[in-house]
């Protein structure tokens, strides 16, 4: 019993997802296995957008996003799927190391962890 639920535990881990954020490709719409994002943006004058999944498919799960080398680049924005607008205090994640934890709850996205400088 103990093999099978190693097994099973181990098809249930998501991998993170690397997101470079160009001017080509200024967004990344997240989707619901995207429990762990870490994004760049290429240029330090532009702005990547990173747009959470539907709360409908995302409803209790928690998502983190990192900006390690934001100082680098450019601001990166997290964005409400639903409202198409920007989370408060995480339109500017450009200094290294930025980081926020959301949880998708039944009454919209709340925000576990703020690791925004």
């Amino acid at each position: 019993m103990e093999r099978l639920q190693g097994r099973m535990a181990a098809e249930h881990i998501n991998l993170p997802v690397f997101v470079a954020l160009t001017t080509a490709a200024p967004s990344y719409q997240m989707k619901p296995g995207d429990n762990v994002v870490v994004a760049t943006s290429a240029a330090a004058d532009d702005a990547g957008i990173l747009i959470l999944p539907s709360l409908a498919e995302a409803l209790g799960q928690f998502y983190h996003i990192s900006a390690p080398t934001g100082a680098a680049g450019g601001d990166i924005s997290v964005v409400d799927h639903e409202s198409a607008t920007e989370i408060t205090t995480y339109g500017d994640m450009d200094a290294d190391g930025d980081n926020a934890i959301f949880f998708a709850a039944p009454t919209g996205w709340i925000t576990v962890y703020d690791g925004v400088a």
